[in-house]
């Protein structure tokens, strides 16, 4: 492993090289950790150390044949990171337990229409590859065994916590070993990934064409799923506040000052969202920038969601425990004993694979929270000491310019770095969201030309029923505060840092995704009826538009157009500051 002391910056830090062997590169599923132009801290402190994580999988099977240290599985391109799609397909290829179709449809929710480009494996390397298959999968199976106890010892690290009493040189001396136990942590993110997708696949395989539809609903009401249990305890406290007070939503909305207030009138529920905020606040709606303020700086999705639930009716999740059973009959009916066991055991493997892959994901993302307050700490340093004239400057800085500063080199400019790098990112931001596909530096356009005239879109049902409703389509994530409870949330992509707005939908559409990803697990978790792989869904579908979402079909049909609507334009997104 690398340590990140030796990783490779790119000298465009919004354009990274290319390697012409693995020339296609994705949005999809690279949209929901990076949404909008990345500042370079963001990217020199979180992406390009997360990037080594995720190459676990290879070298576990001790293939190292492209494993350069600067950025592989990413690229930068126009300022927005990309997914490898030619470096992913090609280690699928190489992967034991699951091919390239699972990867395309558990976690890219895509299917390309032709061959994605990338190097053939080599038979060296697939004698390499079978020689450590059996450590491959020993270190799923520990990652499964131990994800629930790491994700405890994260938190106890972040707890622990006491930057401010350090001095510079101390806060300096954190950077390299956190960085590399965020490495470590995105290996365990890697490792919980490919469980839950070569257990689902293999149980999606073993069912065949027939009972394979029962799936979505073996797959639901898990239990202690981490990015589900904040929206499910907010709806457990918001259902007991509005029986024992029900005039707080209107006292809440009509608050300035709403966790005074609510304080004031409800303190059982205070402290129950309190507690929420505590335990779940390294979440953030864009989990991987640390230059996004997490739940526990601005816990304002808590407090939307918690006022919309007071306000609305409560969502239904009755049923999801029968449906889960009934699935579970209509799969083992007419087989033997043996059988019967084998089914069982793999359909209790793909439930461990799908928590710890969520569970992996949290210890992540709680590391990538501790960098975020170790640098909001130095921001805040820099601020005082006049070096910077807004903490949000400093996201405009490379690590090595911050850490130049912060052991005591006053000879940079960092005015001028940082007007020059806010014009650039500007500049790329006003451009709009590139195509989701690219090939080199050039689009790959997979869209339709007439949108308009779209009334049926097709995708993959992962949750619930039927549900029929008014569509908010939300393109930026400070969008989120217009959602009104009721609505249909049509997006891009979500993240678990959504998961409090999950609570105020009717349903829920996305344009990329599978039965994997998070907007799949939670939806299921909550009951939330939910279709995602759903193409071009916010270029065709309008805020205000009359919808009925069908799960069991992956069909949303468009049933009348909102009044004056014009299409969804992605041509001025705001990037999330602290």
């Amino acid at each position: 492993m690398y340590s990140s002391s030796e990783l490779h910056i790119p000298e465009d830090l919004f354009n990274s090289e290319i390697d012409p062997r693995l020339p296609y590169a994705t949005r999809v599923n690279s949209r929901e950790a990076y949404p909008n132009v990345i500042c370079p801290l963001d990217l020199t402190v979180i992406a390009i150390p997360n990037d080594h994580g995720i190459r676990r999988q290879l070298r576990d099977l001790g293939v190292t044949t492209i494993d350069p240290p600067a950025l592989l599985c990413n690229r930068v391109h126009q300022g927005r990171v990309y997914a490898n799609l030619s470096w992913v397909m090609w280690m699928a290829d190489i992967m034991p337990g699951a091919d390239a179709s699972d990867f395309e449809q558990q976690l890219f929710g895509q299917h390309i229409p032709f061959r994605i480009t990338r190097p053939d494996i080599t038979p060296e390397e697939r004698k390499t590859a079978a020689r450590h298959k059996w450590r491959f999968y020993g270190w799923m199976v520990r990652t499964c065994l131990g994800a629930r106890r790491a994700v405890i010892r994260q938190l106890d690290r972040r707890q622990s916590m006491d930057l401010a009493a350090k001095t510079n040189l101390e806060l300096d001396a954190l950077i390299v070993p956190w960085q590399d136990q965020l490495i470590t942590a995105g290996e365990g993110n890697t490792r919980g990934t490919l469980a839950g997708l070569v257990m689902i696949g293999a149980l999606n395989r073993i069912l065949g064409a027939e009972k394979s539809r029962h799936l979505v609903a073996i797959l639901s009401d898990m239990g202690e799923v981490e990015s589900a249990a904040p929206a499910q305890r907010i709806r457990e406290i918001a259902a007991t506040a509005r029986r024992r007070n029900p005039g707080l939503a209107k006292a809440l909305k009509g608050s300035y000052h709403r966790w005074e207030t609510l304080r004031e009138i409800d303190h059982d529920a205070y402290d129950g969202l309190r507690a929420v905020v505590d335990r779940y606040g390294y979440r953030s709606v864009a989990e991987f920038l640390i230059s996004s303020p997490s739940w526990a700086e601005d816990p304002t999705p808590v407090m939307d969601s918690f006022i919309g639930l007071l306000a609305s009716e409560q969502p239904k999740t009755d049923g999801k425990g029968q449906q889960r059973e009934a699935a579970l009959r209509e799969v083992l009916k007419g087989a033997g004993p043996v059988r019967r066991l084998y089914l069982k055991a793999l359909i209790a493997c793909a439930h461990l694979g799908a928590r710890t892959r969520e569970r992996s994901k949290a210890g992540l993302i709680i590391r990538v929270d501790m960098l975020r307050q170790l640098f909001r700490e130095i921001g805040r340093r820099f601020l005082k000491e006049a070096f910077i004239d807004d903490i949000t400057d400093l996201y405009y800085l490379t690590l090595a310019e911050v850490r130049a500063v912060l052991t005591g080199n006053r000879s940079l400019d960092l005015r001028a770095l940082i007007n020059e790098r806010r014009a650039e990112a500007e500049r790329l931001q006003a451009l709009g969201e590139p195509e989701e596909l690219i090939n080199g530096h050039e689009p790959v356009n997979l869209t339709p030309e007439d949108t308009d005239s779209i009334r049926v879109l097709n995708g993959q049902g992962v949750s619930g029923h039927t549900v029929e409703g008014i569509a908010r389509v939300v393109i930026h994530t400070d969008q989120l505060d217009l959602f009104e409870p009721g609505e249909i949330l049509v997006s891009s992509h979500t993240d678990a840092g959504w998961t409090p707005y999950f609570n105020l939908a009717a349903g829920v559409i996305v344009e990329t995704g599978g039965l994997l990803t998070h907007t799949s697990v939670v939806a299921r978790e909550l009951g939330l009826p939910a279709v995602v792989n759903v193409r071009d869904a916010t270029r065709i579908i309008r805020t205000g538009d009359h919808l009925i979402l069908e799960p069991d079909t992956g069909e949303v049909r468009i049933l009348s157009r909102a009044e004056g609507q014009a299409p969804q334009a992605d041509d001025q997104p705001l990037a999330a500051e602290p």
